[in-house]
C-alpha cells in the first residue's frame, strides 16, 4: 500500500508530518508501506523508507494503466504493486478533488472522499451553500471573486463593514490549515488582507466573527455501511489570539480538551450535525467537522468540514477517534477497509459503453 504525502500547496510541511505519522502507525505485520513523496515542484518520488530524503527517491510515472494497481518507476519502468493508497496531501492538488479524480480514473482504491465531495468541501463557499440548503447552521458570509474585487474594491469594503462590522475574518475559499486567513479588527487592514487571501485563490470569503467557543467532531465511516461514528468533541483553546497556523502546529500554543466540557445535549446536537454534514457533502471514510458555539445564545454554527484533516501527533482527529475507543492503528485499518468497500461499490456502476 502507498502513502502519498508532501505536495505543491502551502500546506506541504503539514502534509509531510501527517504522512510520517500515518506511516509510523501502520501495522508492519499487515502492510508493506510505499512512501510516495510529491515534491514542492510536483515530482512523484518513491522513497526507500518513510524518513528518507528526496534525493534517494525513484521517480514515479503516474497514473498507471486503469485497473493495473501498479506504479511505474523511472528506473527501467519497473512496476511497483499497490493495493490501496492513502492520499495525505493537504490543500491544493491533494485535498481539492484533483488527486482523487486521478485515482478514480486509475481505478485504485484510496482512503477518503471522492472527487466531487473533496472539491465541494474544499470550496468553503460551495460547502456553505450545500450545508445551508440542507438546513444546517452556518455563519453569514460574502463570497468575493478576483474580478469583483478588481472592479469594485470600494463596494466590497463597504459591504463587508456594513454587513459584519469588526472584527471579521477574511479567508481564501479553498485552502486549509488557516493559511491566508486573517482576523481583521479595523477597516484600515481589510484591503491588505483581501489582497493576500486572493493571492492563494480566485475567490475569498468575508465572514462574521463567531465570538464563541470552538469545537471539533471527528466522523469515521463504517465499512459495513452502518451509521458513521461521530466522536466525542474536542474544544480548541488557543493560548493567545485565534486558532491560526502557528497555534495549530506549534506545541504548547493551544490546549485541546478531549472530551470537551459541554452539556450532553449540545454535544449530541453537534454530533448529529456532523453526521448530517458528512452525508450532505457526500463524504467517504473520514471528515472533521468544526463548530462554533455561542453559549449565551445557545447557537451552534458549522465553521467547515475538512475531508482530509491533519494526522500529525498534535492533530485533533486521531485524538478524538482515540477518545471514542479506537486507537490510531485500528483507525487506519478501518479507513483502509472503507477504501476497499467504496472501491467495490464503484465497480458495480455502469461507466463503460457497451461493446
Amino acid at each position: 500500500m502507498g502513502v502519498i504525502f508532501g505536495g505543491r500547496s502551502a500546506e506541504h510541511e503539514v502534509s509531510l508530518a501527517s504522512g510520517k505519522a500515518i506511516m509510523g502507525n501502520l501495522d508492519p505485520d499487515r502492510y508493506d508501506v510505499l512512501p510516495l513523496l510529491v515534491t514542492r515542484e510536483g515530482r512523484w518520488l518513491l522513497l526507500p523508507g518513510a524518513g528518507e530524503e528526496p534525493e534517494r527517491g525513484r521517480e514515479v510515472h503516474f497514473p498507471p494503466e486503469p485497473g493495473r494497481n501498479s506504479l511505474l518507476t523511472a528506473n527501467a519502468g519497473n512496476a511497483v504493486g499497490v493495493d490501496v493508497l492513502i492520499p495525505m496531501i493537504h490543500g491544493t492538488y491533494g485535498e481539492d478533488g484533483t488527486l482523487q479524480g486521478l485515482l478514480e480514473m486509475a481505478e485504485i482504491p484510496f482512503v477518503g472522499s471522492g472527487c466531487l465531495s473533496s472539491a465541494v468541501s474544499m470550496d468553503k463557499a460551495a460547502a456553505k451553500a450545500i450545508l445551508r440548503a440542507g438546513g444546517l447552521p452556518v455563519l453569514p458570509s460574502l463570497t468575493i471573486s478576483r474580478e469583483e474585487w478588481g472592479s469594485n474594491k470600494a463596494g466590497v469594503l463597504e459591504d463587508a463593514e456594513s454587513n459584519f462590522g469588526f472584527p471579521l475574518f477574511v479567508k481564501p475559499t479553498s485552502l486549509g490549515s488557516s493559511v491566508g486567513i486573517h482576523r481583521i479588527e479595523e477597516a484600515a487592514k481589510l484591503e491588505e488582507a483581501i489582497e493576500d487571501a486572493l493571492s492563494y485563490d480566485f475567490k475569498m470569503l468575508i465572514e462574521e466573527e463567531a465570538r464563541g467557543r470552538e469545537f471539533e467532531c471527528a466522523v469515521l465511516e463504517d465499512p459495513e455501511g452502518d451509521r458513521p461514528l461521530a466522536s466525542p468533541l474536542a474544544e480548541i483553546k488557543p493560548k493567545e489570539g485565534w486558532y491560526d497556523y502557528e497555534a495549530k502546529y506549534t506545541p504548547g500554543m493551544t490546549d485541546i480538551i478531549i472530551p470537551a466540557e459541554l452539556d450532553g445535549g449540545v454535544v449530541s446536537q453537534m454530533q448529529a450535525h456532523a453526521r448530517t454534514a458528512f452525508s450532505a457533502l457526500g463524504c467517504s471514510g473520514l471528515a472533521r467537522v468544526d463548530f462554533f458555539y455561542r453559549e449565551t445564545r445557545g447557537e451552534i454554527y458549522i465553521n467547515e468540514l475538512n475531508t482530509l484533516p491533519g494526522f500529525t501527533e498534535l492533530s485533533g482527529y486521531p485524538k478524538m477517534i482515540g477518545e471514542a475507543g479506537i486507537p490510531y492503528p485500528a483507525m487506519l485499518d478501518r479507513l483502509i477497509a472503507c477504501a476497499f468497500a467504496r472501491h467495490a461499490r464503484s465497480r458495480e456502476l455502469t461507466i463503460r459503453q457497451a461493446d
